[in-house]
């Protein structure tokens, strides 16, 4: 129990984005009033939104006692009422339609969190084989294409002999400013810059070498590469030959990908291709770092198997400065798997990334809320989610969501999907709770074998509750009490903890975290790649298996240019959905007033030939139109964006992106819709 009027320093790690930076917070009078790096922890560099850490604790607009829709106003009623009223829904839903008719949803906030492993073991109790998160359209698909080629998650290594940084599709200076200082230092000492991004971002300005490529084109520009290096000699043949499989097949395969031909494909110069291949085999140790741009397309899983094959066969695997990987501390597995029906989950199709993620794609379950097929959905459970703003083809999602029988809500704030819940239950801040952080990966220097704790900073708001109590609680009240028996979120960690060599009070005497194994390069040469073949696979039997191309092949996107001629005449621009703004992660934070202010409100970027193009001066009001929708925003005009293409951030409620970007077609093997290559076109509104 925290002493709500004593001042004091608590050592927490911060959760406002997933870098994750150790944090001291200043509490005064019950009440947190300042931030700043913890020393102890190698990741101390707070960004901006940490300054808005006491508005997310202590806002107004807190949910603060769970709220159930009562003749369609929300109604306060007690914690027993609502897990009553739930657990009612959900065993009539079990009854009527089984286990398989309810999906859980939650936030990538809750990835790895002692959170999300209480509800899954819940959701296991319950029967359900179905589980989503918002993996759904973040990370997995790197996962995915990295775990198909060389068995797990590659991360960008930066130590003092990288001499090469490679970002694809991605702007830490807003995403992961962290990473960005990093790249900063390493420039200091001489490492080359290439950024290939058809945004001229701050670093891309700053590069050796930037590629304004067109959108959902990289598998291609990959392939290129490849061409180039392997028809130089330029790659690691001891490597290669003693670690990989399919050379012989990837090299037949990438013959038709000149530079030339790439050119055409990608709008990326055929110089600037041969030049790209030059720096980066030329400048070893070299490393790539993937944004979500990759996921984000149709093409998406070839593009990074692509990409994992140009830094296998280039000697980049595994070595200082190049990119690597980390082992994982295996906490206490809370899973139930004899519990769950073992019927058809959602998102069947997709095989591979429920194999792989644990876990299924999402997107198919909009469809099948709508058709009911091949079983109907009947409840959606969304935690520290925000689907009616972040899920692609919102008209759609909205239409699904009314076929529900339950919407059950948990969050800090009256989201947009708050607002279309039958109930809402108030969670905590990263501030009010407890709970063990791993930095296997995503960290900015590839991955540290670390695990930390963060420690509450003050007792949860008004009656909101902690996120694993939410679940436990629930789960007790659904008849399987015995199997949630930890007393307090101490205990439940140490539960977790409790295999693992480390305990609760190591944790607690080190703020900064623990290393359970130091860190080591070139693992493959004692344990092998974890692959079929025990080796990098540019040839992948696996995706052979299940009818997939086996080595890494280009598609064009699904909605483009090139694959919807038909289009072009009434929807002649790109429309590229998702850069990122430091002071916003996702949905969040907009009504946080420090970071509100940053970025007041949606704009629509485009190239001031663009905007001549079509009559639009900086400022004016814009319509912006897919075949699935539309949105009215306010111009601005920037050099910074390819002439064929505009943007905007998503995660606006009052002009979300997800209006114009559709589900259909999505990656075959992934099951991710192509946010970042939609087809749009602009008219200046009516005012």
């Amino acid at each position: 129990m925290v002493t709500e009027n004593e001042d004091r320093i608590v050592k927490a790690i911060c959760n406002m984005c997933l870098t994750r930076c150790g944090m001291d917070v200043y509490v005064k009078n019950g009440k947190i009033v300042n931030a700043v790096g913890m020393q102890e922890s190698p990741f101390n560099t707070l960004c901006v939104k940490a300054k808005a850490a006491s508005e997310l604790a202590h806002s107004e607009e807190r949910l603060t006692n769970p709220l159930r829709k009562i003749n369609g106003e929300f109604k306060e009623v007690s914690w027993d009422d609502a897990f009553d009223f739930i657990a009612d829904k959900l065993k009539n839903i079990k009854q009527t339609y089984g286990a398989k008719a309810v999906v859980p949803h939650l936030g990538v906030s809750f990835v790895r969190s002692s959170a999300e492993k209480v509800a899954r073991r819940l959701f296991d109790l319950y029967g359900t084989p179905n589980y989503t998160s918002g993996a759904s359209f973040c990370f997995l698909a790197r996962t995915i294409g990295h775990n198909l080629t060389c068995g797990t998650h590659l991360h960008p290594n930066y130590t003092a002999t990288t001499r090469c940084m490679v970002l694809w599709g991605n702007n830490p200076s807003d995403s992961r400013p962290l990473q960005a200082d990093y790249i900063h230092a390493m420039r200091g000492r001489g490492a080359k810059l290439i950024v290939i991004d058809p945004r001229a971002t701050r670093l891309a300005k700053q590069a050796d070498l930037h590629a304004q490529i067109r959108p959902g084109t990289d598998c291609a520009l990959a392939l290129g590469l490849l061409n180039t290096i392997i028809h130089e000699g330029w790659y690691d043949r001891h490597f290669v030959t003693d670690w990989t499989v399919g050379f012989d097949e990837l090299s037949e395969h990438i013959k038709d990908y000149t530079p030339e031909r790439v050119e055409e494909i990608t709008w990326v110069k055929a110089e600037t291709v041969r030049e790209i291949a030059r720096i980066y085999t030329g400048n070893s140790p070299a490393s790539v770092s993937l944004g979500i741009s990759m996921d984000h397309s149709t093409n998406g899983i070839q593009a990074i198997r692509a990409i994992t094959t140009l830094i296998a066969i280039t000697g980049n695997i595994d070595v200082p400065g190049g990119n690597t990987y980390v082992p994982r501390l295996l906490q206490t597995n809370l899973r139930l798997l004899d519990k769950v029906d073992k019927d058809t989950p959602v998102g069947v199709d997709y095989t591979i990334f429920s194999q792989i993620t644990q876990e299924q794609s999402v997107v198919p379950a909009i469809d099948q809320m709508l058709t009911e097929k091949p079983y109907p959905i009947k409840g959606l459970i969304v935690a520290g989610c925000n689907p009616a703003v972040t899920w692609p083809n919102l008209n759609k999602v909205r239409q699904a969501f009314e076929k529900l029988d339950l919407l059950v809500v948990i969050d800090i704030f009256m989201t947009n999907t708050a607002k279309l819940a039958d109930i809402i239950l108030p969670g905590t801040t990263f501030l009010e709770t407890e709970d063990i952080r791993d930095y296997i990966g995503g960290i900015s220097r590839g991955g540290l074998p670390l695990i930390a704790k963060s420690n509450r900073v003050i007792e949860p708001i008004g009656n909101a509750m902690e996120d694993w109590k939410i679940w436990a609680n629930l789960g007790k009240k659904m008849g399987f009490e015995e199997y949630f028996p930890w007393k307090d979120t101490e205990d439940l960690l140490g539960y977790l903890l409790k295999d693992t060599g480390i305990s609760m009070d190591q944790l607690n005497r080190n703020p900064g975290g623990i290393f359970y194994e130091q860190r080591g390069y070139q693992k493959y040469l004692n344990d092998g790649f974890n692959t079929p073949s025990g080796k990098v696979e540019f040839y992948s039997s696996k995706l052979k298996e299940y009818g997939y191309d086996p080595l890494p092949t280009f598609h064009e996107p699904a909605e483009g240019p090139v694959s919807r001629q038909d289009l072009v005449e009434n929807y002649p621009l790109i429309f590229l959905s998702g850069p990122r703004k430091v002071n916003y992660l996702h949905s969040q934070h907009r009504n946080l007033p420090t970071l509100r202010k940053l970025a007041p409100e949606p704009l629509l970027e485009m190239n001031p030939q663009t905007a001549n193009r079509f009559g639009i001066a900086e400022g004016d009001r814009v319509t912006v139109e897919s075949t699935r929708g539309k949105i009215i925003i306010k111009a601005r005009l920037s050099e910074d964006i390819h002439p064929k293409i505009v943007t905007m951030l998503h995660g606006w409620s009052d002009a979300s992106a997800n209006y114009l970007t559709e589900d259909i077609n999505r990656d075959p093997i992934s099951g991710y819709p192509g946010f970042r290559s939609v087809m749009c076109r602009i008219t200046k509104a009516d005012t």
